[in-house]
């Protein structure tokens, strides 16, 4: 066992830290890359041209695409691959919301795919089943660590002991390398190097609290071969007896409808099981816990609120959405409505309040929970901002082409037409975990860093450990800056509704 010691000093009064830190920048991945970037979705020129294609693509994203004003102002050029011609359609104006472009974030929302290559959301999957974020150093480029962010129960990496919080420092005795995050998520039998550290106070001086990042495990996991898995989207849910209240804590990573599709709702009925139980337990508070839920289909995230919502919102206004001025002109503002009280009587929590934890992958279907659930209660949001994705996306197919789109279609807006959070929710307790590296205790734990603030919150008390866990610092040994990334980027807020679908039957092949 060995140890690697680091002095951090700290205020005993204040909690704050008197050094500076090295911070993590954060790149979605999972997005589609931006034209600079080349030939999104043929990096090795597989495919050729193909007019008739993209003749078909133009003219279902001048039809359906919600910023079509864009694309009708470009001058097609058909004769190019369909991955780069669909790219050119999309808006990249910062007043848009395909995507972000700025500074540090460059990419769309709206993609396209070829059949056979559709993205999984969840459902099942082959992989090792954990979730991690990857660094590298700054002058290599080169992926020297993953950190854990949670570990799926029954998977390969379960089963090896491997939890969240470990960094994973190489695989078979080298080091991660290049962009070769793949060799963490999935693959045959192997060996990974694994690190557990622990922050320990080692003393006191002058009224300043001295810490020690301390290595408490170093040595090697085999893990046996990615499997195939049916990934649940509920990824824990627990009652904590906290303060004299019973508290619900859910952890939901995606709006999924179940591991087949859309047709599929044998995760919307996990999910009804779940509120069922709540509701019997009798709690007090809800904790939804979203920092890891990237979105997905929108029926969901209604049947999700409308087991949350107060009971007098059942049946009221879930939601409006406002399609580009062509189709607004013909449909107006689509209304979308919480479902019936009859319908959710089993289920139906009836709260006046509910706090979320969120974090930078929260996005899409995870912010119309806050957005469609406000006008009705207090929503409180502990971590840190959100993507900011108020618009959604449907599928428009061609079996003629083996094509499919998924372009922006919508802006989502609440019931007081409130649609304004394209730059992200602020939390009203800003908690970093990614900055608190430390500090990864397993998810339901009150000690584990968001919940210890939502705790807080709940029954109005100081949050506690403030002062022994400090708040704001990736560990220096891990000299570490730069990116560190997520296979969990934006997956979207899908609409699946009759009105939806409707278009679709008429554009596609």
């Amino acid at each position: 066992m060995g140890k690697k010691k680091t002095l951090f000093f700290v205020y005993g009064d204040m909690g704050r830290w008197c050094i500076s830190v090295l911070s993590c920048c954060l790149l979605m991945i999972s997005c589609t890359k931006d034209p600079v970037d080349g030939n999104p979705g043929d990096p090795d020129g597989t495919y050729t041209a193909d007019a008739a294609a993209n003749q078909w693509i133009y003219s279902q994203m001048s039809t359906q695409y919600l910023y079509n004003d864009y694309t009708k102002s470009i001058k097609p050029n058909y004769n190019q691959t369909c991955e780069i011609f669909f790219s050119q359609l999309l808006s990249r104006d910062t007043t848009d919301n395909d995507g972000k472009h700025t500074g540090d974030k460059n990419y769309f929302y709206s993609y396209m795919e070829r059949t056979g290559q559709t993205k999984a959301t969840s459902g099942i999957v082959s992989e090792y089943g954990m979730e991690c974020v990857y660094y590298y150093t700054g002058a290599s480029r080169q992926y020297v660590s993953a950190r854990v962010l949670f570990v799926v129960d029954g998977s390969p990496a379960d089963r090896a002991g491997i939890r969240r919080g470990d960094w994973i420092v190489g695989v078979d005795g080298l080091p991660i390398g290049a962009n070769q995050t793949s060799v963490v998520e999935s693959g045959g039998a192997a060996k990974l190097q694994i690190e557990r550290m622990a922050l320990r106070q080692i003393d006191t001086i002058d009224g300043f609290e001295i810490y020690d990042y301390e290595t408490t495990y170093k040595g090697t996991v085999a893990i046996e071969a990615a499997e195939s898995m049916d990934v649940s989207p509920i990824l824990m849910d627990t009652v904590i007896n906290y303060g004299g209240k019973k508290i619900g804590y859910l952890v939901y990573n995606e709006f999924n409808t179940g591991p087949s599709g859309v047709s599929d709702v044998t995760y919307d009925n996990q999910l009804k099981e779940v509120f069922a139980s709540f509701q019997q337990e009798k709690i007090d508070e809800l904790i939804l816990d979203m920092r890891y839920n990237p979105g997905g289909y929108v029926s969901s995230c209604q049947l999700l609120c409308s087991m949350i919502a107060p009971r007098s919102a059942l049946g009221d206004v879930f939601c409006y959405r406002k399609m580009n001025e062509d189709l607004d002109r013909i449909y107006g503002m689509v209304e979308m409505d919480f479902l019936n009280e009859g319908e959710m009587a089993p289920y139906n929590l009836d709260l006046d309040r509910l706090f979320v934890l969120s974090g930078v992958y929260t996005a899409s279907a995870s912010e119309l929970v806050i957005n469609s659930l406000r006008p009705y209660m207090d929503v409180y949001l502990i971590g840190t901002q959100t993507e900011g994705k108020n618009v959604g996306s449907i599928e428009i197919s061609s079996s003629a082409y083996g094509i499919t789109l998924h372009p922006i279609y919508s802006q989502a807006f609440n019931k007081n037409k409130k649609s304004d959070y394209s730059k992200g929710f602020i939390p009203d307790e800003e908690v970093d975990e990614i900055k608190n590296q430390d500090q990864l205790l397993p998810l339901g734990d009150s000690k584990e860093l968001l919940m210890r603030y939502a705790l807080a919150r709940i029954t109005n008390t100081p949050v506690p450990g403030t002062k022994s866990l400090p708040t704001t610092s990736v560990p220096s040994e891990k000299e570490w800056m730069g990116k560190n990334q997520s296979r969990r980027g934006v997956q979207g807020m899908i609409f699946t509704d009759s009105l939806t679908l409707d278009i679709k039957a008429k554009t596609a092949e």
